[in-house]
């Protein structure tokens, strides 16, 4: 198997935990913490960049390459809107995400 193609399962099963595992997912922040669903969020991103990034060193499938590293670095970026922006108690500096009253 093509190493941009693991990345890409990688990324599938972090789409599969966010939508139709989100059950699951809550439960085990209900019992727990968020902090074990967010390291493995941000572990599924970061994995998944450097697998695109292995596989346009690589050249191998370099259009797949692309498309695995951009969508791993919006898996980071995504884990730091939900995770780390609430944590910090700074609303995000988009004006549209909250509102002002």
């Amino acid at each position: 198997m093509s190493v941009p193609y693991i990345g890409l399962a990688l990324q599938m099963v972090f789409v599969l935990f966010i939508t139709a595992f989100n059950s699951w997912r809550v439960s085990i922040m209900d019992h727990y913490s968020v902090y074990p669903i967010a390291l493995f969020e941000l572990s599924l991103g970061v994995l998944s960049a450097l697998l695109g990034l292995y596989g346009l060193i690589q050249r191998d499938k370099i259009k797949l390459s692309i498309l695995v590293t951009g969508f791993g670095v919006l898996i980071c970026l995504f884990f730091v809107f939900i995770y780390l922006l609430p944590e910090a108690g700074t609303p995000p500096a988009i004006p549209w995400l909250y509102s002002k009253n």
